[in-house]
């Protein structure tokens, strides 16, 4: 069970943490070459973003970096680990809400 001391913690990353809605990023261009990241900003290019022109882009983490094997995942799971970020760190202050009204009625 979580107790208020976890969910005080959690509510701690949560504020501390780049405000969400995340989204994920599947970017390709000669800057970030089959790269994925998550975002603060959705991709509104289609499937693969070209990021060369831009200089902000809302990236807050990556999962996927190819091109010289910067950030390379054990299992090969890059999108769904990027898609499991930013749907929890969206979803985040919602879960930790109703945490606190189940707690404090499994106290009543």
């Amino acid at each position: 069970m979580t107790t208020a001391a976890d969910l005080d913690a959690l509510t701690a990353l949560d504020q501390a943490a780049t405000p969400g809605p995340w989204y994920v990023r599947a970017m390709d261009d000669e800057n970030a070459t089959c790269a994925t990241a998550v975002a603060t900003k959705p991709n509104t290019s289609g499937d693969n973003d070209d990021l060369s022109g831009s200089t902000y882009h809302g990236v807050v983490a990556a999962t996927s970096i190819q091109h010289h094997d910067y950030v390379v995942t054990a299992d090969g799971r890059s999108r769904e680990n990027a898609a499991l970020i930013a749907a929890v760190r969206t979803a985040l202050p919602e879960l930790l809400r109703l945490a606190r009204i189940g707690a404090a009625a499994d106290r009543a």
